[in-house]
């Protein structure tokens, strides 16, 4: 059972990074009519966005850890 749900997790998460790298693909052949300060503006918001939300996950995730060790260690 244990690796079924890991498979389709890294089954489902592999079509979603596909799905966004071709959606960014078309983005970018669309754009370069753009204005490149438009363009890079645009391209700054969403790498800021990103790396915000990787930063939270990380950091609620090293929380999680030091309170289930925490709990675990008193008696």
């Amino acid at each position: 059972m244990q690796i079924g749900r890991i498979l389709g997790l890294y089954l489902l998460g592999g079509g979603i990074i596909i799905l966004l790298i071709y959606g960014l693909y078309e983005i970018l052949k669309t754009i370069t009519f753009i204005d490149p300060i438009v363009f890079i503006s645009v391209t700054a918001i969403v790498l800021g966005s990103i790396i915000l939300i990787t930063s939270l996950i990380v950091e609620r995730k090293g929380e999680d850890v030091n309170k289930i060790d925490k709990e675990d260690l008193k008696p």
